[in-house]
């Protein structure tokens, strides 16, 4: 595929000499051609290529700008500087953190500084607590109760505007993406000898399910289309997974997480889509004749997202990865275990706080709404006569269907009242 990074290392020395094969890369226009040089590797992003390359002698760390471009073969030389003195003593043992799928992978994250990932930039420097605690102490900075609360209103008038029918609908893989699986599959005999002998799926299924429970909000909020406007920031945002590179243990802490991050980071917050994503993923993965086509669906959609983004680089760390978990090691039992695991916890998950002080907001919200919805029926005008006292005047109280009639409308102009106070509250912030 487009992503798969071909190149060839040699060595004299002095210097490690990289050639890449870029076909699909306009060689002629791409200016952001550099290489990134680690101790022990080295590492090229240009959407949609990303790779790491092992470097059996020690480079010296920094950025290596092309010194040759072939335009006709479409090929980059890197010729990268080793560090002679760190070669001599051998690969010392750095102590770093382990993270990325199943904790494969280890040293710098490479994320150039013009790039806008949002995510932790250097995961190897810190444990996994150590992650999740800063991970929630930045959504307790990020959540925004105004934003919450005029969300949580607007759902119970018109549900966002959103379509909230057909999310996901299970269909077969089209032969792009069942190529696609296929090259990722074969692209890398070690990686899939390392996913084959993992011992502890649990984690590795939870960190997946976290992925896919990003997708389908994505895909609820974009009528199950991929949006190259923001797909990619609504997954990779939305997943702690993939923003600070957490593991999770429990069920609980899981859902806990997507709460708090789907009501904090995307353009729409309500916990109620929250619940209806767990609802229909749930419902998904049980209905699916093909799981492993479904899942591997779904994380095409990721891919899909994240391919020509900054977030191409988690690609590399974990989607694709994924889907070669998927079709080596899936254990199916264990899945279907996790899915009803998720329908027990999810009544008692949905009514917990989220731990932002979100009910005090709504229910201050609720009540400048009413209270202004209130006093839209005053007037010092002796010529209008409010719904009540129509109704009053009319004798409507010996007939039910006026009553109810009466009933219907003054609600629709109690939720006329309400939009526009919502409008304004919009416009004030």
């Amino acid at each position: 595929m487009d992503d798969n990074l071909k190149f060839t290392v040699s060595y004299d020395s002095q210097h490690a000499l990289i050639v890449l094969d870029l076909p699909e890369l306009d060689l002629e226009h791409e200016s952001d051609l550099i290489l990134d040089v680690f101790p022990h590797e080295s590492v090229f992003t240009a959407p949609p290529y990303h790779g790491r390359i092992p470097l059996e002698r020690a480079g010296k760390c920094g950025k290596v700008l092309p010194e040759h471009i072939d335009y006709e073969k479409s090929s980059v030389t890197f010729r990268v500087p080793l560090d002679i003195a760190t070669s001599s003593k051998g690969n010392a043992s750095e102590s770093t953190f382990p993270y990325g799928f199943g904790l494969l992978y280890n040293g710098p994250l490479s994320v150039d500084t013009s790039q806008e990932l949002k995510s932790l930039s250097n995961p190897e420097l810190h444990s996994l607590p150590d992650r999740m605690a800063m991970m929630e102490a930045a959504e307790n900075a990020d959540f925004n109760a105004e934003h919450y609360g005029m969300d949580y209103i607007q759902f119970m008038i018109d549900k966002l505007g959103l379509k909230l029918k057909d999310l996901s609908p299970v269909k077969p893989l089209t032969d792009e993406q069942r190529y696609r699986a296929s090259v990722i599959v074969g692209e890398k005999p070690k990686q899939n000898e390392l996913i084959k002998s993992i011992s502890e799926h649990r984690p590795v299924m939870l960190g997946m399910i976290d992925i896919l429970l990003a997708i389908a909000y994505d895909r609820l909020t974009n009528n199950n289309e991929l949006n190259e406007a923001n797909s990619h920031i609504n997954i990779q945002r939305i997943s702690a997974t993939l923003s600070y590179f957490v593991e999770f243990s429990t069920i609980e802490t899981l859902l806990r997480s997507f709460y708090r991050r789907s009501c904090t980071y995307p353009f729409y917050r309500n916990k109620d889509l929250t619940q209806l994503c767990v609802a229909t993923l749930i419902e998904r993965v049980r209905a699916a004749n093909n799981r492993k086509e479904w899942l591997t669906q779904e994380l095409s959609h990721a891919y899909d997202a994240f391919k020509t983004t900054d977030c191409a680089i988690l690609n590399h760390y974990y989607i694709k990865d994924c889907i070669r978990y998927v079709e080596l090691a899936l254990d199916d039992k264990m899945l279907l275990q996790i899915m009803t695991e998720l329908e027990e916890a999810l009544p008692d998950v949905h009514p917990e706080p989220l731990g932002f002080g979100e009910e005090n907001v709504v229910q201050r919200l609720l009540k400048d709404v009413i209270t202004q919805d209130s006093d839209s029926y005053v007037t010092d005008s002796d010529d209008y006569e409010s719904p009540i006292s129509l109704s009053d005047a009319s004798g409507a109280d010996d007939d039910d269907d006026e009553d109810d009639d009466g009933a219907s409308s003054e609600k629709e102009l109690s939720n006329e009242n309400v939009l526009e106070k919502l409008m304004n509250l919009k416009l004030s912030s």
